[in-house]
């Protein structure tokens, strides 16, 4: 009965739909405006164009990616032409790939290709890679584009239940109902766990039913068959995944486990703050503080150029972002590493049992001054 009540409370606030809604079209505008554009030398496509003719192009080539393959693409469509500014001015997703991953493009000081290096060669992108003679090779395209989406989707939702949530607790004082509340011995020993249960299930919920639309969507307009490319074929560095993992692997392993663990530090961390404070302002300040503390920490470090004075302090300033909401709701290759999933683990675990006591504490402090 207190997690229906508690459920029902928090979806009548309207801040909660508005972040649902402002989360979802972000999403959606990403999505739109990421498509890819191809240059052909006799015309420029765009948009669904664009995607449909580099799935098209590339379903003759899937499988396991081979130097044959890799010389093939680069004899029929030839190396892709760059800008002095990064800019693509002749390419297609095939010849854009082989350019970026297999040939001497990141040496050029003009971005202009001329040697094809072999899958194993070092030189070239996938060449550290254990595993560079068994990458699966598929059109990724549409879901590298995805962590960028999920990214914005991730700090919007984030912002959203801080929000939402950073006044559950603090508001009983500035309302004057926290003895009302205490009255009763299941007010006392069940409402904040009813209240931290369900804000952990509309801030999950939330955020799943965002990412799942938004994942849906993108393999809709880029075709589900990039969930079987190998990471590297996404956009990871060798030395962020040394383990060979599809694209769909990541997303359901790595990063979907991560955002469990990223939801429920926030949810923990905001209850607790809030048990804490008197005011619902000064609650929202600091749970806001908490989760844009990663944003804040990494502009201390290198835009004011802290790491150049003390690498120690440096370190010690971002050591907590390996557990923190927003780091961990963001998608990142980071995570494919075992180090990349043990640390963040470990943080956010203690992180959410640091939330846990702050609220038990403040709920039992406020208690006797009630």
């Amino acid at each position: 009965m207190l997690l229906k009540i508690e459920l029902e409370k928090l979806c009548r606030k309207p801040a909660l739909w508005t972040g649902f809604l402002l989360s979802l079209l972000a999403g959606l505008y990403l999505i739109r405006i990421m498509m890819p554009v191809v240059y052909t030398g006799e015309e420029e496509l765009q948009g669904m164009a664009a995607v449909r003719y580099n799935r098209s192009i590339t379903a003759e080539y899937e499988g396991y990616l081979t130097d044959r393959k890799a010389e093939e693409i680069i004899a029929r469509y030839g190396f892709a032409k760059y800008n002095d500014d990064g800019g693509c001015v002749y390419g297609n997703y095939l010849n854009r790939f082989i350019t970026e991953n297999m040939t001497d493009y990141r040496y050029s000081e003009n971005r202009k290709s001329t040697v094809l290096y072999s899958l194993q060669d070092e030189n070239g992108g996938f060449g550290r890679a254990s595993y560079a003679d068994r990458l699966y090779f598929s059109y990724a395209e549409g879901w590298e584009g995805l962590m960028e989406v999920l990214m914005g989707t991730a700090i919007l939702w984030g912002i959203t239940m801080v929000v939402v949530l950073s006044n559950v607790y603090s508001s009983d004082r500035s309302l004057k109902t926290a003895s009302v509340i205490r009255s009763s011995a299941e007010g006392r020993r069940k409402m904040p766990f009813m209240r931290l249960l369900a804000g952990w299930i509309v801030a999950l919920g939330g955020f799943l039913l965002l990412g799942g639309f938004l994942f849906l969507v993108n393999g809709i307009v880029y075709g589900f068959e990039g969930l079987r490319a190998n990471v590297l074929c996404a956009g990871a560095a060798p030395y962020l995944c040394p383990d060979s993992i599809t694209t769909g692997q990541f997303w359901v392993s790595v990063y979907l486990p991560r955002t469990v663990l990223g939801v429920t530090v926030l949810v923990c961390l905001t209850a607790g703050v809030s048990a804490l404070c008197s005011w619902p302002l000064t609650s929202l300040c600091v749970s806001a503080i908490l989760f844009v503390y990663p944003l804040i920490s990494r502009m201390l470090v290198f835009k004011l150029g802290i790491i150049s004075f003390s690498r120690l302090f440096a370190r010690l300033l971002t050591l907590p972002n390996e557990g923190l909401p927003l780091n961990l709701m963001i998608p990142s290759f980071d995570g494919g590493a075992g180090g990349g999933r043990i640390f963040p683990g470990i943080a956010g675990a203690a992180l959410c049992l640091a939330g846990l006591w702050m609220l038990w504490h403040g709920w039992c402090r406020n208690g006797k001054k009630g």
